[in-house]
């Protein structure tokens, strides 16, 4: 079968700043969240890690320019670091780091390639982390006057804009399992700073429509779609609050401009409403986003057999080592044993994707939706050649692809893919163990080796399709 996607659909790949540009003290670049956390608890990450170096793009950006040209990428998803905007989060704007991506995003364009631009990838400069982060208003009002000088630096070379990447996996790893900055369990805690995302993202829409500039904004949600365990009801009403939290609470109020009532009647019940005023509700009603974006990387099944608290993430490779969520009393996500998985006990299942493309084409038909986020994980080498023959990355895309063709063709507005990642980066808990790229680094040269993937997605974009081998 072929697979022929719509004139002008972008074929593209996506990184992070934090994770591929390294040169963390350079030309007046400020601490992250993550800079401090890395050094002052490298027993957390795999082979002591730090984003210190990364890929080197920094220095690099106009042979990775050069990658994306030659390998056909029409489209390319990247991060600003707010801390080489706004060193320490609130103070003067350094000229540097504007002109830094001002070069970089001039390159691309002079390339054919659309940049897609997302303002937080979880870089909070460590002044307003140390102050109380995205607990405090004040990094709230922080965040909107450094989304302004974006807006106004680069609103005449950037017409696609998202205000944050994954604000649940980021209030979830923060705020409740406690394996990312800052740390903490508390579910207090949680549910405000996910409600102050939501209200920051809510205030940074509202400025961005007023100044005028044109292009277009939205917000990159990790949307994983939430199953019952088991045909039982019980198991039934705990993925839907689980949904409730974990997706909805985010999705809804950028694509509906209300949060959801099971959520809601949820936290009510323990105590755990955040402080929300009419007013600023009132913004989530009023103005919601241009399009929204979908990272999609496995689905969760919910069961009501939740005994205990137990949080739990992968972090070694190691195919046998299970994920852990469950909240005593709520949910817990467990295991579907007929499903294929990553090393890192992720499930591979595309017709997930295919779910959340119709949630959101549900929610609002004709909203445009972008692939911002899918890829795969794996430990891997060079061949002798010089390559890496990761046909199981070709396999995953292909089919995410298949699912996305069948989504455009049922009428859901999908303007393009972007895969995850560009190259190999520094992932977090993971060091430079999980490989994602189409271009693999080697971390004692920093030379990029195109993987077989790369050559397959180039063929893939040049033809705007492909064909299926399996008929």
């Amino acid at each position: 079968m072929d697979y022929h996607f719509p004139e002008g659909f972008i074929w593209g790949s996506a990184t992070a700043a934090l994770q591929i540009e390294g040169a963390t003290r350079e030309d007046g670049r400020g601490d992250s969240q993550w800079d401090v956390f890395c050094r002052t608890h490298p027993e957390r990450i795999w082979q002591q890690a730090t984003p210190d170096l990364a890929c080197d793009h920094y220095h690099r950006w106009a042979e990775d320019v050069g990658l994306m040209q030659r390998f056909g990428h029409t489209g390319y998803r990247l991060s600003i670091a707010w801390p080489r905007i706004i060193p320490d989060g609130t103070g003067a704007v350094n000229p540097a780091g504007i002109a830094f991506y001002r070069r970089l995003f001039a390159a691309l364009t002079a390339a054919g390639i659309e940049p897609n631009v997302t303002l937080y990838h979880w870089d909070l400069p460590q002044p307003l982390a140390a102050a109380g982060g995205w607990e405090s208003p004040a990094t709230l009002d922080a965040f909107v006057r450094y989304a302004r000088v974006c807006f106004e630096a680069f609103g005449d070379q950037v017409k696609l804009w998202a205000t944050f990447n994954e604000p649940s996996w980021s209030t979830l790893n923060g705020y409740v399992t406690a394996l990312h900055p800052p740390l903490k369990h508390d579910y207090k805690a949680a549910v405000q700073v996910a409600y102050n995302l939501m209200l920051a993202h809510a205030r940074t829409v509202k400025l961005f429509h007023s100044l005028g500039s044109g292009g277009r904004i939205g917000i990159v949600q990790n949307m994983c779609p939430v199953y019952p365990a088991s045909d039982s009801a019980r198991d039934a009403a705990a993925a839907t609050i689980a949904d409730a939290v974990y997706n909805r609470w985010f999705i809804d109020p950028a694509l509906l401009g209300r949060f959801p009532q099971e959520a809601l009647d949820l936290y009510g019940r323990h105590g755990l409403l955040p402080e929300m005023r009419r007013q600023d509700l009132d913004l989530f009603t009023a103005d919601t986003v241009d399009f929204i974006g979908v990272n999609y990387y496995f689905p969760h099944y919910a069961s009501a057999d939740a005994t205990e608290t137990v949080f739990g993430l992968n972090t070694s490779g190691n195919k046998d080592e299970d994920c852990h969520f469950s909240i005593k009393g709520q949910f817990k996500f467990v295991k579907n044993p007929k499903g294929r998985y990553t090393d890192w006990a992720w499930e591979i299942y595309p017709p997930g994707l295919y779910d959340l493309l119709a949630r959101a084409h549900q929610y609002r038909p004709g909203l445009p939706i972008y692939v911002t986020e899918n890829g795969i994980g794996a430990q891997e080498t060079l061949t002798a050649d010089g390559t890496v023959a990761d046909d199981y990355r070709i396999d995953f895309v292909r089919e995410h692809l298949e699912v996305i063709h069948r989504a455009i063709g049922e009428g859901m507005n999908v303007h393009g893919y972007y895969m995850w990642a560009l190259m190999d980066n520094f992932s977090w808990l993971n060091g430079y163990k999980k490989r994602y790229g189409f271009f693999f680094i080697d971390r004692d040269t920093m030379q990029r080796h195109p993987k077989k993937s790369a050559f397959w997605y180039r063929d893939v974009a040049r033809r705007n399709g492909f064909s299926n081998p399996a008929g």
